[in-house]
C-alpha cells in the first residue's frame, strides 16, 4: 500500500471517529450545560467586581497622593505665613518703640538701628549700630531708647556708626532733676554709673530722676537719663556730686533710635 493511500485511510478513520463521538455526546450536552451554568455564572460578576475594586483602589491611592502633595504645599504656605507674621510683629514692635520715643522724648526720629557690636576697649563704652552715612546717619545725632538716653553718634561709615554711650568717660550730658529747677553736667563713670555735678543750690536727692537739659545742648530736653543713688557735697560744700545709674541697660540693647541733631 502506498503512503498516499495510507494517509487517506487514516484521515477517513479520524473523521468517522469524530462523527461517532458527536453522536454519542449530543444527548449529554444540554445536561452538562445546565450543570455548569450555575457554577460558572458568578465568575463574570466576580471579575467585574474585582475590576471595579481595583479601579477604586488605584483611584484612592492617586487621590491620597494628591492629598499628601496638597498637605505639604499647605504646610509650606503656613510656615511662610508664620515667618512673615513674625517679621511683621517685630516691625510693629520696632515702630511702636519709635513712636513711643517720638511721643515722650523727641519728635525728630531719623531711624531705628540694630546694635551690631560693642566696643569695650579700656574704659571706653561705645556701641556699633548697623546703619551709617548711606542710611542718613550723621555725626552728632543723639541716640536713645524707650527707657532713656543712650549716647551720641561720634563716627560714621557707609553702613555702620559708632555711638559714644553715657557710660563712656568722655561723654558729657547736661542734666536736671525732674520737677526741680537747676542744671548740671553728668559724665560717664565706668563701669556702670554716671557722675553728675550741680551747684549747691540745686535740690537733688537719692531717688530723683535726671533728665536731659541745658547747658550743653547736645540732646533734646526732657529725655530720661538716670536715677540718683547717692549725693555728696564736695569742695567745702560749693558743689553737689550725685551718683546715678543709667536707665538703659546697655548690654541688653538690641536696637536704638537715632534722633535728628539739634
Amino acid at each position: 500500500m502506498s503512503e498516499t493511500a495510507l494517509r487517506r485511510l487514516l484521515l477517513l478513520g479520524l473523521l468517522a471517529l469524530g462523527l461517532a463521538l458527536a453522536a454519542l455526546t449530543r444527548p449529554l450536552a444540554p445536561k452538562v450545560s445546565l450543570r455548569l451554568s450555575p457554577l460558572t455564572a458568578p465568575l463574570p460578576a466576580l471579575g467585574h467586581r474585582f475590576g471595579e475594586n481595583l479601579r477604586a483602589g488605584v483611584s484612592a491611592l492617586l487621590n491620597r497622593e494628591d492629598l499628601y502633595r496638597e498637605n505639604r504645599l499647605l504646610k509650606d504656605r503656613v510656615a511662610a505665613l508664620e515667618a512673615e507674621n513674625r517679621r511683621l510683629r517685630l516691625e510693629v514692635e520696632r515702630l511702636s518703640r519709635a513712636l513711643r520715643v517720638q511721643a515722650e522724648q523727641a519728635p525728630g526720629v531719623v531711624a531705628v538701628a540694630p546694635v551690631v557690636g560693642e566696643d569695650l576697649s579700656g574704659l571706653y563704652r561705645r556701641l556699633v549700630i548697623g546703619l551709617g552715612e548711606r542710611d542718613g546717619i550723621r555725626v552728632g545725632m543723639p541716640v536713645t531708647a524707650p527707657e532713656g538716653l543712650v549716647g551720641l553718634v561720634v563716627e560714621v561709615e557707609a553702613h555702620r556708626a559708632l555711638v559714644r554711650t553715657l557710660l563712656d568717660p568722655e561723654s558729657q550730658v547736661g542734666v536736671r532733676p525732674e520737677g526741680a529747677p537747676g542744671r548740671g553736667v553728668a559724665r560717664g563713670a565706668p563701669p556702670d554709673r554716671l557722675l553728675a555735678e550741680f551747684p549747691p543750690t540745686v535740690q537733688v536727692a537719692p531717688g530723683n530722676l535726671l533728665l536731659t537739659g541745658a547747658p550743653l545742648g547736645l540732646f533734646p530736653a526732657g529725655i530720661p537719663v538716670g536715677r540718683v543713688e547717692r549725693v555728696e557735697r564736695v569742695q567745702g560744700g560749693l558743689k553737689l556730686r550725685a551718683w546715678a545709674r543709667p536707665l538703659v541697660e546697655l548690654s541688653l540693647l538690641e536696637e536704638v533710635i537715632v534722633l535728628r541733631p539739634l
